[in-house]
């Protein structure tokens, strides 16, 4: 796991495997760091000036040389640094040239999300924009149950229920949820007390829908469908805020809630 994290910050195999041998170790010697890496002798030179280069580690010129780490704190604040500074030019560079080439008249488009992490930054993306008002149908099967088995997904419910809160008290926006069943709501009133809830009133769909809906603002819709399989479950979307989609989306959203049982907490 520690060499696939550090290998998904930019490190490569031989870097990371003498990173970690050093980070045992705090100082060591090519042949101490050849032993304990596993990593070809031909090869760690090659690997410590490029973590030289990262500013992570530091040598001494003795016989033989010695090399020697950041504190891990040191050297992951480093990193991020480094990652935050070119995150920020190639931002700059990106918006500099985002559809240049595009043709002025834009055709309405629906987008699919694959991916759990995907589609869970998607609605936190949404949720955040929204103006004046917030529509969701929620799945028979809760978020709130499908983050507690993915502990990665715990923060993004915690902050997507945050998110509801804040519109509701601090911006006034109107948060609007359709649940699937009279329990579900009770937990999503204790959860965000100041939306509005109604109960889907066709109780056997209710029972089998395996989707939610969000639409905001009447012009941005997301309908995400959870795939299960071999024991894994995953999350696939479509997104678009294209008018036309996301207004015939809203009329059905709101043609729904307008027919589904108002929840009474009493």
């Amino acid at each position: 796991m520690l060499l696939t994290s550090l290998q998904n910050l930019g490190f490569t195999s031989y870097e990371a495997r003498v990173f970690i041998a050093l980070v045992k170790n705090e100082s060591a010697t090519v042949s101490a760091l050849h032993l304990d890496s596993g990593v070809p002798n031909s090869a760690i030179y090659g690997a410590l000036k490029k973590l030289e280069k990262r500013g992570i580690i530091e040598f001494q010129n003795t016989k033989p040389m010695r090399y020697r780490c950041l504190p891990p704190e040191e050297a992951i604040s480093k990193i991020k640094r480094d990652y935050g500074d070119e995150c920020e030019k190639a931002l700059s560079g990106l918006n500099e040239i985002y559809g240049a080439s595009s043709d002025e008249m834009k055709e309405e488009l629906i987008w699919t999300i694959k991916g759990t992490r995907n589609v869970t930054d998607k609605v936190i993306q949404m949720l955040e924009g929204a103006g004046s008002d917030i529509l969701i149908m929620s799945s028979s099967k809760p978020f709130r149950n499908f983050a507690k088995k993915y502990p990665s997904l715990k923060k993004d419910y915690t902050s997507i229920i945050g998110i509801l809160n804040k519109k509701t008290s601090d911006e006034d926006v109107s948060v609007r949820i359709i649940s699937s069943c009279e329990e579900e709501a009770r937990k999503i009133s204790t959860l965000v007390p100041l939306s509005s809830i109604k109960v889907n009133s066709m109780k056997t769909d209710a029972l089998n829908l395996k989707s939610f809906v969000i639409v905001v603002d009447n012009n941005e819709m997301l309908v995400d469908i959870m795939k299960e399989g071999d024991g894994e479950t995953d999350l696939t979307a479509v997104w678009t805020n294209g008018e036309e989609f996301s207004c015939t989306m809203s009329h059905l959203l709101n043609a729904k809630w307008d027919s589904s049982e108002k929840y009474n907490s009493v």
